[in-house]
């Protein structure tokens, strides 16, 4: 479980949103499994993952991953044990200039609400202050359950706040996950999402979907903005589409690692011009990525309005 973890969690069938017993559904009287202390709660009907890709063992934390899903996994040794932690460190680098992120967001919302309850979808390797839930669909060293964001496992009005970093490209259905964060928060509970843009297909098959920053908005209209902007610049943008390029020249995987480690050093300057164009409303056409800060709210923002909020190049 969650080192973070702070409260009771009333976890819920993630088929009929009601409380499990004994970790029982008392509708569809499905019992879920738990694995090495961490349940696997998913919708078994409408969920690209099943209970039983979870059950083999002998990986990272001492399990598997699910279906291939398992970008925290590093089985390799040696030279390419070396090489991947070079490659993450060099693309997981912060970006070299922004003015707000999960932590000041988090921040903000402990300095109102100091017990606040926070929801993590993606729990990645990211610690957090406060009462947190960690959730995710493969299991890591912070993960409280597994959970498909589709079909939250918590009953209704269950956190104050949620935030998901680098997840809904991942998703198929990215609205009905919104949907589901809505559902767990409390009335005006908060969110955060980063999301990303002008970014390359990562994660390989479980990759679907991109934001402007006008489409971000939208899929957050149930929300009041305190604030959104971009997590990367078009410096970053720009040395993530070179890089692609240049791998691009060949499918053989040993060259195919090589061409992209020369690509991430030769195009790792780019992202410096980040520092030049933060200020401008051009960076929004071509940004990396987008962040959205918000609290949710009664009225739906209309399509409209949300038209009066484009940010970016009028010529």
């Amino acid at each position: 479980m969650s080192e973070a973890l702070q409260f009771p969690v009333s976890y819920a069938c993630p088929v009929h949103k009601t409380a499990l017993v004994n970790w029982r559904c008392v509708q569809c009287e499905h019992v879920y499994p738990i694995v090495h202390g961490i349940p696997v709660l998913l919708h078994h009907s409408n969920s690209v993952f099943s209970e039983a890709d979870y059950l083999p063992q002998d990986s990272y934390g001492g399990y598997d991953g699910a279906s291939g899903y398992d970008g925290n996994l590093d089985r390799s040794s040696g030279l390419r044990r070396l090489y991947h932690h070079a490659m993450m460190r060099l693309m997981d680098a912060e970006p070299p200039r922004r003015d707000f992120g999960v932590s000041d967001a988090v921040a903000a919302i402990l300095a109102e609400q100091p017990e606040a309850r926070i929801l993590v979808i993606g729990a990645g390797e990211r610690m957090l202050p406060g009462n947190v839930v960690y959730t995710d669909v493969a299991f890591g060293k912070h993960v409280s359950c597994i959970a498909d964001a589709h079909d939250l496992p918590f009953e209704a009005h269950s956190f104050d706040a949620c935030v998901a970093c680098a997840v809904l490209e991942h998703v198929l259905d990215p609205y009905r996950c919104v949907e589901e964060i809505r559902r767990v928060l409390k009335p005006a509970g908060y969110v955060y999402a980063e999301t990303p843009f002008m970014q390359p297909v990562h994660m390989r098959e479980y990759d679907f979907t991109r934001f402007t920053h006008l489409g971000h908005r939208r899929l957050f209209r149930h929300f009041a903005e305190l604030r959104s902007g971009t997590t990367a610049g078009t410096g970053t943008s720009a040395g993530q589409i070179m890089r692609y390029a240049l791998a691009a020249l060949s499918d053989r995987p040993g060259t195919r690692r090589w061409l992209k480690l020369a690509g991430l050093l030769g195009t790792y300057p780019l992202r410096w011009l980040d520092y030049l164009v933060h200020g401008n409303q051009c960076n929004y056409d071509a940004a990396s990525g987008f962040y959205f800060f918000g609290r949710l709210h009664g009225e739906p923002l209309s399509d409209r309005e949300l038209l009066r909020g484009f940010r970016g190049s009028r010529c």
